[in-house]
């Protein structure tokens, strides 16, 4: 083949390339305009109600732990006597919780569907030679972080913390304690194994000793669990106050505290010099992220009255302090608003000539308007609701069990007031509202929040691609 031809055919196979990549240029502009038709799948839904078949569990902190009982073992908290139990609602089931040390009765575990409505308290008599008083609190819910604010290791007072773990596996809990000056460095990384179906015990004089103020952070991994604070109080040589400390869920910017109060006999009451009370009120609370700013502290009264009481420094992530000077007598509750989420608490007491007791009250979290909420009132308790709100309450109280006739209440926007109700009570009201139980006799108080289950309503919408 001669040069010539070569050349011919060669340009011809270009020239056919070009074309090519011409006419297929063109086609992918034109694709690139026409709009194609879509194929389109809808995601496939399937709504999963996530409480089916499981159950809540509330968990008692069982007999009031003493520390030192045994002179043999002064850092071992030994159980003493035996509290009562009142349950609103049926439990399907009814167990105890070991503990090393025994005592009379376990700390008791009520477990129910999640669906029924049920709640319990319990409340001891503690009689000692080292200890004398009443304490109450709830039994509460499992759960991987919690909140205590109360007590001291001080000189003269102990304070234990309580860990009750109902599930299948064993519990590691971090505890992280703060006192007046900030965090405690020694035991921000203290670690507790709380094996599965036990109550562990420990000392926080031992963790933390001589500090004036206390918070407690619980944080548990493997198996959500329960915390309480157990404080006992000498005076010299002889018994002094107990308490139990409920514990609260997360920092708020506002918390309601009710059944705080100061009983007196008037033997002990104010001084003549009107210097104030011998045992005055006194107001907690932390910011534990460490801001600055203040947590105002006022007191409210059954007819939505209300008194500034005064203010709590916040910074460092220290627990700051409000001591009352005159406790307003008729006020039945303590609102703390913060300028950063806080965790608070309120000492009240009760005096006369037998004797003195202390109690650390709880804020209460709040109910869910028009939902009934489990209502457990110790004998000889009182039923203090609290509506922080601008509208006027509506509150329903009846049986737990339907039986009686129902009860109404109104509560005014802004107040605090005792509601009659049985033992084994039900609460509903038309605005959410925090309640909480009162106990005074003589000279002996105790009180715990009522903790109002979690309102979800456990569905969840599961979408399979």
């Amino acid at each position: 083949m001669s040069d010539r031809s070569r050349m011919l055919r060669g340009g011809a196979r270009a020239a056919t390339g070009l074309v090519v990549v011409g006419v297929c240029a063109s086609a992918v502009l034109l694709l690139g305009q026409v709009e194609l038709p879509g194929v389109e799948r809808e995601p496939v839904a399937v709504t999963v109600d996530s409480a089916q078949n499981t159950a809540r569990n509330l968990v008692c902190a069982g007999p009031f732990a003493e520390l030192g009982a045994d002179p043999a073992r002064p850092g071992v908290a030994v159980p003493t006597g035996s509290p009562g139990v009142v349950i609103s609602g049926e439990p399907a089931e009814t167990r105890g919780l070991e503990r090393a040390e025994g005592g009379e009765s376990p700390p008791l575990v009520l477990s129910a569907p999640v669906e029924e409505l049920i709640g319990a308290a319990q409340i001891q008599a503690v009689s000692t030679e080292g200890l004398s008083g009443a304490a109450a609190s709830a039994c509460a819910e499992p759960l991987n972080e919690q909140w205590l604010l109360g007590g001291s290791t001080a000189l003269g007072v102990s304070t234990t913390l309580s860990l009750g773990n109902p599930g299948s596996v064993p519990a590691t809990v971090q505890i992280s304690v703060y006192d007046e000056a900030g965090p405690v460095d020694a035991v921000q990384t203290a670690g507790v194994l709380v094996a599965a179906g036990a109550e562990q015990t420990v000392s926080l004089n031992g963790y933390a000793p001589e500090r004036e103020r206390l918070a407690v952070r619980v944080i548990s991994t493997g198996a959500p669990v329960t915390a309480s604070l157990g404080v006992g109080q000498t005076s010299g040589i002889s018994p002094f106050a107990v308490s139990s400390v409920t514990r609260q869920l997360e920092p708020e910017t506002q918390l309601v505290l009710p059944g705080v109060a100061n009983r007196s006999d008037h033997g002990h009451g104010p001084s003549d010099s009107g210097e104030g009370d011998d045992f005055p009120v006194v107001v907690r609370a932390l910011a534990p992220a460490g801001e600055e700013g203040a947590a105002r502290v006022r007191a409210v009264d059954a007819d939505g009255r209300s008194v500034d009481l005064g203010e709590i420094a916040l910074a460092d992530s220290a627990v700051g302090e409000l001591v009352v000077p005159h406790w307003p007598e008729e006020a039945e509750a303590v609102i703390v608003e913060a300028d950063a989420p806080v965790v608070a608490a309120a000492l009240g007491s009760a005096t006369d000539e037998d004797g003195h007791d202390y109690e650390w009250f709880a804020p209460a979290p709040t109910t869910t308007a028009d939902l009934p909420v489990a209502v457990p009132v110790v004998g000889g308790g009182q039923l203090v609701v609290v509506n922080p709100g601008s509208e006027e309450a509506e509150l329903v109280i009846e049986s737990a069990d339907g039986s009686g006739k129902p009860r109404e209440q109104k509560l005014p926007a802004g107040a605090a007031a005792v509601v009659r109700a049985p033992a084994e009570a039900r609460l509903t009201s038309s605005v959410p509202v925090h309640a909480g139980v009162r106990y005074v006799s003589g000279g002996t108080i105790a009180g715990y929040p009522i903790l109002a289950p979690d309102p979800r309503d456990g569905e969840i919408t599961v979408y399979t691609r």
